[in-house]
């Protein structure tokens, strides 16, 4: 029984691990626009 326990949890952290992994891996980091900070025209 024990055995069964300690498999539950390591298959929940895993999981959540893995779970974690996607988001980070499908949310697309924001670059910064190719932009300069101010426009301060033909100065």
């Amino acid at each position: 029984m024990l055995k069964v326990l300690a498999a539950l949890a390591v298959g929940a952290v895993l999981a959540g691990v893995a779970s974690v992994a996607v988001v980070n891996v499908a949310a697309p980091t924001a670059e910064p626009p190719n932009k300069p900070l101010y426009n301060y025209g033909d100065r």
